[in-house]
C-alpha cells in the first residue's frame, strides 16, 4: 500500500497544479487606465486617448485590457504601459480577471 501512496501523492499534485493554471488567449482590444477604463473608448482623436491614458497612468492608476465589455487587470504592467491608449494585439495567460502578457503587439 505504502508503495502506491507516494506515486498518488504526485499525480494528484500535479492534476492540481494544471486545474489553476490560466488560459492561454490571443486577445485584441485597447491599453487603459483602471481609473477611466471604458470610458475613453469613445473619446476622439486617437491622440486625445493615449494623452489621457498616460497622464492618468503617471497619476497612480494601473494599465488594464479592455476587450469588448470585459476588463482585464495586467499583471506585468511594465511590460503594456508604452502602448498606453492604443489598439493592441496581446498574447498571454488569463487567470480569473487577470492577464499575464507574453506578447503585445500594436494594432493599425
Amino acid at each position: 500500500m505504502k508503495k502506491y501512496l507516494l506515486p498518488a501523492v504526485l499525480v494528484l499534485a500535479i492534476s492540481v497544479s494544471f486545474a489553476f493554471k490560466g488560459e492561454t488567449v490571443h486577445l485584441k482590444g485597447v491599453i487603459e487606465d483602471s481609473t477611466c477604463a471604458n470610458s475613453h473608448s469613445q473619446m476622439t482623436p486617437k491622440d486625445s486617448r493615449v494623452a489621457c491614458v498616460k497622464k492618468c497612468l503617471k497619476s497612480g492608476a494601473t494599465a488594464v485590457l479592455v476587450v469588448g465589455d470585459k476588463i482585464y487587470k495586467i499583471s506585468n504592467q511594465k511590460d503594456v504601459v508604452k502602448y498606453a491608449g492604443e489598439d493592441v494585439a496581446v498574447d498571454g495567460t488569463v487567470t480569473g480577471d487577470s492577464i499575464q502578457v507574453t506578447k503585445i503587439s500594436a494594432e493599425k
